[in-house]
This record gives structure tokens, C-alpha cells and sequence, in this order.
């Protein structure tokens, strides 16, 4: 039987608040051989861990990512108060140099990082994506860059060798050759948008579906060649016997 690996998306985002250090963290302790977060550049050109443009949904305060700068960000806190209330105050907005320090504690541990396009279409794609390629580089041979954006796709593939994945809006004929012609080594897609119990379009790369939860059907994905499915409840996910086999072992 095909068992699936599991890919930590924002950490396990189910108990932690999303895309923090805590999140991350727990989600390698538990076992996660894979990770996913999100990047977005501050006003000053900072990377930073963060999903939204906008700061109220995960921090409680209101204002705009692209207008603060880095030093500015430093003293928000990302503990999303809707859903935790004040239980992970102390969390901050990290850097991506934070999770980076974090990836070299766990070096088996890959990364899937997702380049906004918001990012990329505010502070220009050539300037972003040479600031990740900087900040990256220490755990170079742990990351795979994915984006929804396709100029960025080519962009990676033409000045830097890290692996890449895109992230599809939709499952139709023009993503198939857009996809033939970009060669990712990954393509990602909402489960919900693939045809029912059909393998997806062969090729030079692998498939991983999110957000799931339930851990029977993560297996059934497997069984129609989707190696990696991303989940935002990563540490429950790996209590299944099956998906348990797949436990990454960290020494720390």
C-alpha cells in the first residue's frame, strides 16, 4: 500500500497559530519530514513568515504588511487572538531568517516556501525573489520555493537550481500545458479541485493536494499517485498507524 508523507502546512496550524516558530516547531517534533509556510516582504524589503496583506486576521491589529517596516513588525504579535485568545501571546511575526536558523536544527526537515505573488507584484519580482534566493541559501539543499505565480516559476528556474513547485488555480487543459511548459518539480492543488477517484496528469513531477485532515483519505491519495498531502492538523494526522510510518525521527 502507498502511504503518503505528510507536509505541515503553516506547522501545525490546527493547535498553533499559523506560520509562527511555535507552529513550525512543534510540527518537526512531532514528525513532520515535511514543512510548508508563507512569505511576504515588509515596506524595507524584510522577508517575513506571513500569509495575509493584511495584519488584523492573525495578529489583532490593523494595518498593512507592505506599509510597516521590519522594525515596525518586530513588536506585533502573531497569535491570532480570534482563535487563541491570549495563549500564544509571547509569538512574534518571524523572519524568514528565524525559520532558517530553525530548518538547520532539523536538516532532514524539507521546506516548502511559498513566495506570495501579492509580494512579488508590490516590490518587483527580480528584487523578492533575489532576497529569498540570500535568505535561503544557508538551507539551500532543504527547500523547495513554490508560488502561484508562473513568472516567478521561470524565474527560479532560470538564476537559481533550488527545486521548484507551482501552486494551480485550476485543473483544465491550459494549466496541463502551462504546467509541460513551466517543468516544476512539484505541482499543488485544493484536493477539491481534482476529479474523483482519477490519478492526476502524469509527468516529471509530483502532486501534493491540501488541506486534509482526515487521515483515510490521505491514504486514498496515495493510491491514485499523490505522494505528499498537506494538512494543517499535521501532529493528530501522524497518529494513524499507517501515516505513522512515515514519522520523521529528529535528534536534537
Amino acid at each position: 500500500m502507498a502511504i503518503p508523507h505528510l507536509v505541515a502546512h503553516r506547522g501545525h496550524m490546527e493547535s498553533y497559530p499559523e506560520n509562527t516558530l511555535l507552529s513550525l516547531e512543534a510540527a518537526m517534533q512531532c514528525g513532520a519530514g515535511y514543512i510548508e509556510f508563507d512569505v511576504q516582504s515588509t515596506a524595507d524589503g524584510k522577508l517575513v513568515v506571513f500569509h495575509d496583506t493584511e495584519l488584523e486576521r492573525t495578529t489583532g491589529v490593523k494595518g498593512k504588511l507592505f506599509e510597516m517596516t521590519y522594525q515596525e513588525l518586530e513588536n506585533i504579535r502573531a497569535h491570532e487572538p480570534e482563535r487563541f485568545s491570549l495563549a500564544f501571546f509571547k509569538e512574534h511575526i518571524p523572519s524568514l531568517s528565524d525559520v532558517v536558523r530553525l530548518l538547520q536544527r532539523y536538516p532532514k526537515v524539507t521546506a516548502f516556501v511559498e513566495i506570495k505573488p501579492e509580494s512579488l507584484e508590490q516590490f518587483g519580482l527580480e528584487n523578492t525573489l533575489t532576497t529569498l534566493y540570500r535568505d535561503l541559501e544557508i538551507v539551500h539543499q532543504q527547500c523547495v520555493i513554490i508560488s502561484y505565480h508562473q513568472q516567478a516559476l521561470k524565474h527560479i528556474k532560470e538564476h537559481s537550481d533550488y527545486q521548484t513547485g507551482w501552486v494551480l488555480q485550476n485543473y483544465d487543459e491550459q494549466s496541463k500545458h502551462l504546467a509541460e511548459t513551466l517543468k516544476p518539480d512539484y505541482l499543488i492543488i485544493n484536493h477539491r479541485k481534482l476529479p474523483n477517484n482519477e490519478e492526476p496528469w502524469p509527468g516529471n513531477w509530483h502532486w501534493m493536494v491540501y488541506d486534509i485532515t482526515d487521515p483515510e483519505l490521505a491514504i486514498h491519495y496515495a493510491t491514485l499517485n499523490i505522494p505528499l498531502i498537506e494538512t494543517r492538523d499535521i501532529c493528530n494526522m501522524l497518529e494513524h498507524p499507517l501515516l505513522a510510518l512515515n514519522i520523521e525521527k529528529h535528534g536534537n
